[in-house]
């Protein structure tokens, strides 16, 4: 072979080499072979396009704590009058417990039967 033919044949692969190069994905796989059919337009052996990246939710707040000291939910049952109270032992009915009624605190001060 002679210079000048082994010049061309180097100036020749260089060329394609160039253009391949070109042609090849900014991002290559861990193959060669795949990173260059992918480039002839072989779609077929381009990887997938990767997901864009979300970044994670921010967490969500959380709830309010109960307040410690709420007064009980007020039952719906009430003394029909002060003798069933005395007879259940509960007398002296205060506001806030179990069968108090307004009907059973004549000075309404929150004491029901005294």
């Amino acid at each position: 072979m002679t210079s000048k033919t082994l010049f061309a044949r180097i100036g020749l692969g260089s060329v394609v080499l160039a253009a391949a190069m070109m042609t090849a994905p900014a991002v290559a796989a861990a193959d060669p072979i795949t990173d260059f059919l992918c480039g002839t337009g072989s779609a077929q052996f381009c990887p997938p396009p990767l997901a864009p990246f979300l970044p994670p939710p921010p967490p969500a707040p959380a709830p309010a704590p109960a307040p410690q000291n709420a007064p009980p939910a007020p039952s719906t049952f009430q003394y029909k009058n002060c003798t069933e109270a005395r007879d259940a032992g509960a007398a002296p009915v205060y506001r806030d417990e179990y069968g108090y009624g307004p009907h059973l605190d004549r000075d309404n001060d929150g004491i029901g039967c005294e």
